[in-house]
């Protein structure tokens, strides 16, 4: 199938014509066409084509708001996957597609599944493999820039629970878009939480750098605790236990000073602590430091006071973002004061998340109970000697100040004896010190997540009771067993002075005394104007959902309440169809500007409390929710080890009966035992007279048996030898015969190969008398035929010599004359020496006779050389003359098959009679 087929059938499924085909027939096409263009060899170009055609059938056919459409279009991009590029995904159809999808809450389920896993393989690892380098560069670094994008547009797009302006617009909304802001924070949310749980590194990354913007912190800490809830995160808990957003979040415990952040974010961490244990043992081990500064921060957490009605009031983007942006500690109450940040470390401190007054601490009660299990020795070493513990470890101060600045030790060790009191004592902190601790193997390393969770749940007193009262079923009261209420933190609006937990359970337990303000009117308008909240309701709603017990919810009110928005234009029932059309045709900016209006300050205050209280209870369920989720593997676990408890007990009973028929079984045999002694004592004497006989037969049994042993080993060892013998010659023969029957064989294959040999031996006898004849006569001719060639030799020897000779004459006539000239010159010489000797003769007779024979000797010295040198020549020259003669031998070459043999002095050659004719030198 080709690119404009698919397109066209498309087009008819989205047109509803009448030929069209199915939904389900589309897909498969389109797998069908994915199929053909992964093996084509122009895939580059298809693909183009492709994109093109399907832009312009989006341009054309599909409508905005068409929900038919959408589903068939969506499917076609979902199943078109494999070959279309993560670039096309990004920056083709997020904007015109997904991204409307995603905000449609009517949208079919598989629809909003294909947009999301859309999303999630353009974001995913391997869209840019096999791809170049500079390639792979520009894909990770536009993929990087759509996760940014998607965190973008979760932080800035979709509903903020915390913030004040995101509140009043949502009650200026309809239903409808109410829905479509809640269907598309969720679709982003699950979008980023799996693309987390596929690429945990990129997405702790992009949630670090989002995560200094004090702002975002506490969207991106509830964006966590959904993360760390998911089933499959314990899988890539140790890429987030490596990685520097646990640092950071462990740096916003211990330097932002809002408690709603503090909350979430020790939720979190709560959550994350038995996760790393299991996962990521050492990496939680080095955050010990960390982790032990956070629980003195938390448990003297400073709360808020109420502020004073002449303190100004803030505006709308103030109470949001809360003064984040100052770092200092100007205008704040001293209990309030927190130590600086060190200047190393880069932290812009978050102040207030609320603008709500007064605001409760975050209670460190599950934090500790899951630090004092997993690290109890060092727990209590810190709590008793914070300062020392924290030199002793050689922890690095994240504040500018000292230790004894920042660790208040009376503070602490007060405020958390509460948190001793409601454990029971750790088994380990007998057997064990700090430092073992953390340098010897955990004792729960073996542990499951589940398994810890529920042993730091019975280290609660309260649990520890119940569970002793389930183990010990003698003491029975006959009162049903009641769930411990732990006692609420004090959230809710209050004055300076706190309410204490003792009062909430009086105002519960005595509700007479307090006046009913009824179920649905939470907050009333006292006389003064200002609004009147009860209290006492809302600590009685928070404790009865901790409870776990059955709540009946009454279905809350469609509208605002009027105390609250009292200021606020009233709505007649006369104007509500007209303002409901009007509603229809409002813009954008009609509605955001409700939350730019004048809000008074007690109703910001009242709507932020109101957030902080909705956030604050979803994260209990949320870490409810996710703890229940651990129990419930945990109390699997214990079934299971209880059934094989069972087991256990109804093999031991069976043991048990077993055992105690045994011990019958063996009375019975004692005394059958005491019987057989009585009959043995008797026999035995018989025995004594039976064995003196017995060993005299014996002995006579034995002489005879040692003689039968020998003629045995006699008769054993002939035996042996003449089946040895037998076997051997048994063995010899059958070789023989073997030997004789492949003899046989050969001699019967061999037969006419030996007749044929002997024809071939007379037909070679037959040839090699002939070859002899030939031979002879071919000798005869070669004798002849050499005889004739040393006779030509010897003539053009004979020649050459004459020649020789004359030449060697003539030379030597020449020489003479030569040397007679010579000789006649010298003796002229020598006659004018003699003048010239005897003309000086009278001056020096001895100067004249020495230079005389001295020339004289010369002369005959000179002659004597020149007769040399003439032998020389000679003797030169009879050599060149044999040399030629042997070089014409060679030339003149052998006739004849035969050819003769020279004779090794080389004086002859051989004959033809074998004679050896001499040859001229």
């Amino acid at each position: 199938m080709d690119v404009s087929q698919l397109c066209r059938t498309l087009r008819l499924v989205l047109e509803s014509a009448p030929d069209a085909p199915s939904v389900e027939d589309l897909l498969k096409q389109v797998d069908g066409f994915v199929q053909g263009v992964q093996s084509s060899p122009d895939r580059a170009a298809t693909v183009a084509s492709l994109e093109d055609e399907l832009q312009t059938i989006h341009d054309t056919v599909i409508a905005h708001a068409s929900l038919t459409q959408a589903e068939p279009f969506l499917g076609v991009l979902y199943h078109l996957l494999p070959v279309l590029p993560p670039s096309s995904i990004i920056s083709t159809w997020f904007e015109p597609t997904l991204r409307p999808a995603l905000r449609e809450p009517r949208l079919p389920t598989p629809s909003v599944e294909y947009a999301k896993g859309l999303i999630i393989a353009a974001l995913g690892v391997g869209s840019y493999l096999g791809s170049s380098d500079e390639e792979s560069a520009k894909q990770k670094e536009r993929m990087s820039g759509f996760r940014r994008r998607l965190m973008d547009l979760y932080l800035l797009d979709a509903f903020n629970e915390s913030s004040g302006d995101d509140v009043l617009e949502w009650a200026t909304l309809d239903v409808e878009q109410r829905e479509k802001k809640i269907c598309w924070k969720a679709n982003l949310e699950d979008m980023l939480i799996r693309v987390g749980l596929e690429r945990p590194e990129d997405f702790l990354t992009e949630v670090f750098h989002c995560f200094t913007l004090p702002t975002s912190r506490l969207q991106l800490l509830i964006l966590l605790n959904s993360y760390t809830s998911q089933p499959t995160f314990p899988d890539v808990a140790a890429v987030m236990a490596s990685h520097r957003l646990t640092t950071a979040i462990l740096y916003s415990l211990l330097f932002d000073n809002s408690s709603t952040v503090a909350v979430v974010a020790l939720t979190v961490l709560t959550k994350l602590l038995p996760i790393f244990a299991v996962k990521a043992t050492e990496h939680l081990k080095r955050y010990v430091s960390l982790l032990v500064l956070v629980l003195a921060r938390i448990v003297c957490w400073r709360e808020r006071p109420v502020p004073h009605p002449t303190e100004p009031s803030l505006g709308a983007d103030s109470a949001s973002e809360s003064g984040c942006d100052r770092d200092d500690e100007e205008g704040l109450p001293e209990e309030m004061y927190t130590p600086p940040i060190h200047e190393d470390i880069t932290w812009e401190r978050l102040e207030q998340t609320f603008l709500a007054g007064a605001s409760s601490a975050p209670s460190p009660h599950r934090y500790f109970t899951v630090l004092y299990y997993l690290f109890p020795c060092n727990i209590i070493r810190f709590l008793r000697y914070p300062i020392r513990y924290i030199t002793d470890i050689q922890c690095e101060n994240p504040y500018a100040v000292g230790w004894d600045e920042v660790l208040d030790e009376p503070q602490i060790k007060s405020r958390s004896e509460p948190l001793m009191r409601g454990h029971v004592l750790h088994p380990r902190l007998i057997w064990r010190g700090p430092v073992e601790e953390l340098s010897q193997p955990d004792f729960w390393a073996d542990y499951g997540i589940a398994r810890i969770l529920g042993e730091c749940t019975m280290l609660d007193v309260r649990n520890a009771a119940l569970g002793m009262q389930q183990r010990a079923p003698a003491v029975i009261s006959s009162d049903p067993p009641t769930l411990p209420i732990s006692p609420p933190p004090t959230r809710p609006f209050a004055d300076k002075s706190n309410i204490s937990v003792a009062s909430a359970e009086a105002s519960m337990v005595s509700p007479s005394v307090v006046r009913n303000e009824g179920p649905l009117t939470p907050m009333s308008t006292s006389m003064q104007g200002r609004p009147r909240i009860s209290l006492q309701e809302m600590i009685a709603t928070s404790v009865a959902l901790k409870s776990g017990m059955d709540v009946e919810i009454v279905h809350p009110s469609a509208s605002w309440s009027t105390d609250v928005f009292g200021a606020m234009r009233s709505r007649s029932p006369s104007r509500e169809t007209d303002e409901a059309e009007e509603q229809t045709e409002t813009t954008p900016e009609r509605s955001s500007s409700v939350g730019a209006q004048d809000v008074p300050l007690h109703v910001r205050q009242a709507l932020a409390g109101l957030q902080r209280e909705v956030l604050l209870l979803r994260n209990e369920l949320n870490l409810e929710l996710w703890s229940a989720r651990e129990n419930v593997k945990h109390i699997g676990r214990l079934y299971q080890d209880r059934v094989l408890s069972n087991t256990a007990e109804m093999e031991r009973q069976g043991l048990r009966n077993k055992l105690r028929k045994y011990k019958a079984e063996v009375s019975s045999l004692q005394r059958k035992l005491t019987e057989h002694k009585e009959q043995s004592n008797t026999v035995k004497s018989q025995l004594q007279d039976y064995s003196k006989k017995a060993q005299e037969k014996l002995g006579e049994f034995r002489k005879e048996k040692k003689e039968w042993m020998v003629d045995e080993a006699k008769m054993r060892a002939a035996d042996k030898e003449a089946k040895e013998t037998f076997a051997a010659q048994g063995k010899q023969l059958a070789e023989a015969l073997q030997r004789v029957f492949q003899l046989e064989t050969k001699i019967r294959e061999n037969a006419p190969k030996v007749d044929r040999l002997h024809d071939y031996e007379k037909q070679i006898d037959q040839l090699i008398m002939l070859q002899r004849l030939w031979e002879l006569d071919v000798q005869k001719l070669n004798n002849q035929t050499e005889y004739l060639a040393i006779l030509n030799s010897k003539y053009r020897k004979m020649e050459l010599r004459l020649d020789t000779y004359e030449k060697t004459h003539a030379d030597l006539t020449r020489k003479e004359e030569q040397q007679r000239s010579r000789v006649r010159i010298l003796e002229r010489q020598l006659s004018l020496t003699q003048n010239q000797l005897e003309g000086a003769r009278k001056s020096s007779e001895l100067e004249r006779l020495s230079s005389a024979s001295a020339e004289r000797e010369q002369v005959l010295a000179l002659n004597k050389r020149l007769r040399t040198e003439n032998d020389d020549l000679r003797d030169e020259v009879e050599e060149l003359k044999a040399m030629v003669e042997t070089l014409k031998a060679k030339v003149s070459g052998r006739q004849g098959l035969i050819g003769g043999r020279t004779s090794r002095s080389g004086s002859g050659t051989m004959g033809p009679g074998g004679d050896v004719s001499p040859t001229a030198t």
